[in-house]
């Protein structure tokens, strides 16, 4: 019996349709599987950058690692253990590679026994680990205060080294004194705090203030 060419179209367009179907699937199938391989290998070639290569602002682990405090207080004694002078800071941060902090607001109580006290202030500071000596920088002002009654003394400078084992205080900087109604200004001071010895270097001149 023969087939009607009908027949013959219709099973030859559902099998043309099954085959198209087969090959999107198949079509589809590879294409997933090659999105899934690049993703595997982004994600693997990603990993091992972070891996191998440390960030570029990331500091050495060998290298040495800096400290900071607000608020900050630090303090020394004589040679009898007793409390000397306080230096009080806003900031204080490491200075890596170095045997020194950097003070910025600086504020010193300076009370050696049996002495007149002072109080140092400036802007800015380092200060030496071993507590040897102390470094004062921008509108730098030390003024004394006395018990007795007595005027008290303010020195002011721009920078102003200080030492507090020999209470000693230095500038090569301009300086003014104040006295009461006395001024002078020079340029350089070497002072002893405890003995109230001032001496200013050079260029010395002085006014009585009526």
């Amino acid at each position: 019996m023969r087939r009607s060419p009908c027949g013959s179209r219709v099973q030859s367009s559902v099998g043309g349709a099954s085959r198209l179907r087969q090959g999107r699937t198949l079509r589809n199938t590879v294409v997933m599987v090659v999105l899934a391989i690049l993703a595997a290998a982004t994600w693997i070639a990603t990993w091992e950058r972070l891996d191998v290569g440390a960030p570029v602002d990331q500091p050495s682990e060998s290298g040495p690692l800096g400290y900071s405090a607000r608020g900050a207080r630090l303090s020394g004694t004589d040679e009898q253990g007793r409390l000397m002078y306080r230096v009080f800071a806003e900031r204080l941060a490491e200075i890596p590679g170095e045997e020194r902090l950097q003070l910025i607001g600086v504020n010193v109580d300076y009370q050696p026994a049996d002495e007149t006290n002072w109080t140092l202030m400036a802007a800015s500071g380092t200060y030496a680990r071993n507590r040897s000596q102390l470094d004062l920088l921008g509108n730098v002002e030390l003024r004394s205060m006395p018990s007795d009654g007595s005027d008290p003394v303010t020195i002011v400078t721009d920078k102003l080294l200080f030492s507090p084992d020999t209470s000693i205080v230095e500038s090569d900087e301009k300086v003014e004194i104040r006295v009461g109604d006395l001024h002078l200004s020079g340029v350089g001071l070497r002072s002893d705090l405890k003995g109230s010895t001032l001496k200013l270097e050079s260029e010395v001149h002085g006014t009585i203030v009526p």
